[in-house]
């Protein structure tokens, strides 16, 4: 089960599981709990749209629409010590030309991060170091509409009045003008 496609998940996983260099799950797998410390990935926030769309003519009566689209990752780190350096570690990784890169090439933007939180809980009879930051990235999809109906018609040829004005219009298979 995806949110996203396969690929977007996955370069988020392996940048998040090779900076923190720990047993890294999805929080949404039923997993068991791995040993500590481990980190769990989870969109906190699904996706949800950012700004208004530009129409774009892709071809004949078919119109594009490239739609920015913003997501959440949480990551939780539980430790037995050091958790919030876990996640500093991370925070500090995206500021690496290659980590940007490897985001980059998955399709994404980094559009920041939340502070880092301790999460701290007492479970059971002991208390568990937790830290969690929010991560936020942008990414784009392109949406096809075809209203059914024809925007533009080249003229192609046409018989001229005494005024220069064209008086009758001959179409050629309604050549669409793809400009």
């Amino acid at each position: 089960m995806y949110w996203l496609d396969e690929a977007k998940e996955l370069a988020l996983y392996n940048w998040v599981s090779s900076k923190l260099g720990i047993a890294t799950i999805w929080d949404k797998s039923n997993a068991p709990r791995p040993a500590l410390p481990y980190a769990t990935l989870n969109f906190s926030s699904g996706v949800r749209s950012e700004g208004n769309p530009e129409e774009l003519y892709k071809g004949l009566d078919t119109f594009s629409y490239p739609l920015r689209k913003i997501i959440t990752l949480t990551v939780q780190v539980f430790a037995e010590n050091a958790h919030l350096a876990y996640i500093d570690s991370l925070i500090n990784s995206l500021a690496m030309p290659t980590v940007q890169d490897s985001i980059r090439a998955a399709g994404f933007a980094i559009r920041g991060h939340s502070d880092p939180m301790d999460i701290s809980r007492l479970l059971d009879t002991k208390f568990e170091l937790r830290a969690a930051v929010d991560f936020f990235f942008a990414y784009a999809i392109e949406a096809d509409d075809i209203p059914g109906e024809i925007q533009y018609v080249t003229i192609t040829e046409g018989v001229f009045s005494a005024d220069g004005v064209i008086d009758t219009y001959i179409f050629n298979d309604l050549d669409i003008d793809a400009t």
